[in-house]
């Protein structure tokens, strides 16, 4: 196997209104024995459509067309968050174009006159893309188990908060969640109602609550009372 050979063949989409073009590019595909299927379409709304339908894994873009153009097409394409190397094809590169592409993201771009460098191109552009998808999804995965171990460390540091509460703190959350007053849980502990009211936003910030409600509603969700 050469090293343009693969055992899928690769999907390229052609927006290309000259046919004979379209037929100079696959000769140097064939040449080197390139595997491929290929559509040819040449207006906005064929491109839109088979970019859906035939789902590519390269575009190869004139930059002029009659009535689109390839950096329009590029355009779109981004709209479509789809990942695949989008090269432009153009019979000169003025110094305005070359920037255009380099602004707009384009990923690589290729003179008409030049097309014996097309499957080294493809080649090339097709590795580049293939690291960059694994990296996002790599990405993605990540973020998805960073999401999952936050969500499990939230719910269990509130889950054992009231086991690092002192006996007291655990002893006043108790009384708070019986329904118990600030002066009928002062009495009972034979401390002042001050006190109690500092043990209470003691344990409003610990547990990260905002009311008695909350406290109750804790102290039952957790079964610290029954």
């Amino acid at each position: 196997m050469n090293n343009f050979e693969s055992s899928v063949p690769c999907r390229i989409l052609f927006l290309e209104d000259e046919e004979q073009d379209v037929e100079l590019m696959q000769q140097e595909l064939d040449l080197v024995g390139f595997k491929n299927v290929s559509k040819r379409v040449s207006s906005k709304k064929e491109f839109l459509q088979v970019l859906i339908d035939f789902k590519p894994d390269i575009i190869l873009a004139d930059y002029l067309l009659p009535s689109f153009n390839g950096m329009h097409a590029f355009q779109l394409f981004k709209k479509q968050n789809i990942y695949i190397p989008f090269i432009l094809v153009t019979g000169a590169l003025s110094d305005e174009l070359s920037l255009e592409c380099v602004s707009e993201g384009v990923d690589d771009f290729i003179l008409k006159e030049n097309y014996k460098r097309l499957p080294l191109l493809i080649k090339r552009n097709l590795e580049i893309k293939k690291v960059e998808n694994e990296k996002r999804e790599l990405l993605k995965e990540l973020e998805k188990k960073n999401d999952e171990l936050s969500f499990l460390y939230e719910k269990t540091k509130k889950a054992k908060v009231h086991e690092l509460l002192s006996n007291r703190e655990f002893e006043i959350l108790c009384l708070i969640a019986f329904g118990k007053s600030t002066k009928e849980i002062a009495d009972q502990l034979f401390l002042s109602p001050a006190t109690i009211a500092t043990y209470r936003a003691r344990l409003l910030e610990k547990l990260d609550l905002k009311s008695n409600v909350d406290l109750t509603r804790y102290a039952i969700e957790n079964k610290l009372i029954d």
